[in-house]
């Protein structure tokens, strides 16, 4: 597991922009290496609900390909709640069953990286770098 997930300002602000569009939950995946975020590939979120989200089996299978393609791992999920803050909902704690990976959640307030621990979610640590 790693000690913190760190991305450059330019990923974080395309999350912010994505929360800050209200319509409907985001989704996609981090890819890069180790702790280290190097790309967001979005993937569609097919109930397109403001606060729900199933992500596109067909994109998530592509995602896993990229990655393999370019030498990346899968780093971390991310999503939106563009009409709440940035913490994980009951939905998000039973998809942190099955993708027991870091989470990142933007919203209007902030973006916070998650980790599914056996007491219940955990915050993680997150950087955002200038570079």
């Amino acid at each position: 597991m790693p000690e913190a997930l760190a991305m450059g300002k330019g990923l974080a602000t395309y999350l912010a922009r994505l929360a800050e569009a209200g319509d409907y939950e985001r989704v996609g995946v981090a890819l890069g290496v180790r702790d280290r975020i190097m790309l967001l590939f979005p993937v569609a979120n097919v109930v397109g609900s403001p606060v729900a989200f199933l992500a596109d089996p067909l994109d998530m299978i592509a995602a896993h390909s990229l990655a393999d393609n370019l030498g990346l791992q899968v780093v971390a999920l991310y999503h939106t709640h563009p009409h709440g803050p940035p913490e994980p909902s009951g939905r998000d704690v039973e998809g942190m069953r099955l993708w027991p990976i870091p989470w990142l959640i933007s919203s209007p307030l902030g973006i916070r990286a998650w980790i599914l621990g056996p007491a219940g979610p955990r915050e993680e640590p997150l950087i955002i770098a200038d570079s």
